[in-house]
């Protein structure tokens, strides 16, 4: 490279210049583009603002936008974070705990239309339907090809690969063992084990490992049979293509769990602490940074000053010796490193004397910064500030707005993960039973009738309330004035599905009539507080 040779930015703003004084008036003044720059329309796009002639960004496609090697350094940040940062860890703990909790539990809605049948036969149907998932999705030995995890289980770990590492691909081997009743098996493979082969570079169909047709869609996922970078005494790294689809049935082979999709054309996923890896690291070295400075400031921190007045021939208090509280322990390495003891008397020598540092610890200026901090940071993952900290200290209305935000993005996540992983991993289990005779679904191959028959609701761990009593006063009244229905307000107050609850509820009460518990000619009685708002029971906000 030349001594003279001039950069891209030097380019960039040399060329600014000459559209500038071509678009200069007459008289010398220059142009306004309706607000915009001195050479653009808009403000955004100018090239000779202070603040906007550094930030020269570049057009690239998805792949180029999301190349390998930025996105593995993305996944290993994001691994590191999980494991070291607190505020990491919150953020994915939160979504593990409230989109999927203790699983995601799926109850069968047959098209009962669709199907020709009846609402009897549905509901015989979906019993015996949620009996088949049920036998596959509690066994570890069922669904998981490690035998480790039930379907519930998976689903938590499916979701927190896919948002720590960007994506996760689930493979679904064929394999028989001994006891089971499918053969089936959930294998997940995380993000770093799907590549081009032998490290290769990206080609027209194939790209970050994933092998694709003329219109886009997936075709093969090339997987290595071991992680890059590990070496195994005996083992050579090899590759594998993977077909997404089976090419005689049709039947899925390999599920792809994004943590977002942003842009079409779009191959891998970027990890969902991706955008703020740069302030939560800066955040975590200044509240380690503020934690170390107050454990420092619990010690009575002295340093010795030696005057003018210093004596070389005195004994300085190093060398006074004051049993272990004065000296350090390693006398071997010739450390005459000074100690304070408890409540010990020290006669200082000639000339020292004792000044007390005080280092002004705990700052009472890091709370109100790092809030501020935490605040943008939970806006960038859609997460309030509350919900984030779990900490709930304001008003109920902020607190309950707090918890409904974050609730709506929970409940996105939940639907992306049933989309990608759930519902595919259900048929899969359904086509089986089909295919071994466990059930018998008239019609099942043709397409239409099957989508009929998988279809199915997944009901997760209820939303919870702040205040119980004024959500369930609310639910009654959604459902009295028509905008509502029980099998809604139950899924989201219980997380159970209405029939269940209520088929449950009728022989709760048929045997306390059995057992002279309950009265049947009187209704229940209604609280006073219900019927009147100034009751001082009434709950007022």
């Amino acid at each position: 490279m030349g001594l003279f040779q001039k950069t891209a930015e030097q380019r960039l703003l040399q060329e600014a210049l000459k559209i500038a004084k071509a678009t200069a008036q007459p008289n010398g003044t220059k142009a306004q583009g309706g607000g915009g720059g001195v050479e653009t329309r808009w403000r955004g796009a100018s090239r000779l603002l202070r603040s906007m002639v550094s930030w020269v960004p570049g057009l690239g496609s998805p792949q180029r936008d999301l190349n390998t090697s930025e996105r593995n350094m993305l996944v290993a940040r994001s691994r590191d974070a999980m494991r070291n940062h607190l505020l990491a860890r919150a953020a994915i703990g939160r979504l593990r705990t409230n989109v999927v909790g203790t699983g995601l539990v799926c109850r069968s809605q047959v098209d009962a239309d669709a199907l020709g049948v009846s609402a009897q036969q549905a509901e015989q149907l979906n019993g015996a339907l949620d009996r088949i998932w049920s036998l596959y999705a509690d066994n570890p030995r069922e669904c998981d090809a490690e035998a480790s995890l039930n379907h519930y289980q998976l689903q938590a770990l499916v979701l927190v690969s896919a948002m720590v590492g960007g994506d996760v691909f689930i493979a679904t081997p064929d394999q028989e063992r001994p006891g089971c009743l499918f053969s089936t098996r959930l294998q997940l493979i995380e993000t770093d084990r799907v590549s081009n082969p032998n490290g290769g570079l990206d080609t027209a169909n194939l790209v970050d490992g994933i092998e694709f047709d003329a219109l886009g869609a997936p075709v093969r996922y090339h997987v290595s049979t071991d992680y890059p970078g590990e070496f195994r005494r005996g083992h050579t790294l090899r590759w594998e293509p993977l077909p997404v689809f089976g090419r005689e049935t049709g039947r899925r082979r390999i599920m792809h769990v994004m943590a977002d999709k942003e842009r079409p054309g779009q191959k891998r996923g970027a990890p969902y602490l991706a955008p703020v890896l740069e302030p939560l690291q800066k955040l975590e070295r200044y509240s380690s940074a503020e934690l170390m400075a107050a454990v420092l400031s619990a010690f009575f921190t002295v340093f010795i000053e030696k005057t003018d007045a210093f004596d070389d021939g005195k004994m300085t208090l190093a060398a006074l010796g004051q049993g272990e509280s004065s000296r350090s322990t390693d006398d071997a390495a010739g450390d005459d490193s000074i100690q304070l003891g408890e409540g010990a008397i020290i006669d200082l020598g000639k000339g020292e004397k004792a000044a007390v540092a005080n280092p002004a610890r705990p700052n009472a200026q890091f709370d109100p910064f790092f809030m501020a901090v935490v605040k943008e940071i939970g806006a960038a993952l859609e997460l309030p500030l509350e919900e984030l900290l779990l900490h709930y200290n304001s008003s109920y209305s902020a607190a309950r707005a707090a918890m409904l935000q974050a609730w709506r993005y929970y409940s996105l996540r939940r639907w992306w993960l049933t989309c990608d992983f759930c519902q595919p991993s259900r048929e899969l289990i359904i086509d089986e039973a089909v295919a071994r005779g466990l059930i018998d679904l008239p019609g099942y191959a043709d397409p239409a009738k099957r989508r009929a028959y998988c279809q199915a609701l997944w009901i997760g761990p209820a939303r919870g309330a702040i205040d119980e009593l004024k959500e369930a006063k609310a639910a009654r009244e959604r459902i009295d004035i028509g905008v509502s229905n029980e099998t809604l307000e139950t899924a989201a107050m219980t997380g159970e599905p209405w029939q269940q609850v209520y088929r449950q509820r009728v022989r709760e009460v048929q045997q306390r009539r059995a057992d002279g518990l309950q009265r049947t000619d009187t209704p229940p009685a209604v609280p006073a507080s219900a019927n009147n708002p100034d009751s001082p029971d009434s709950e007022q906000e």
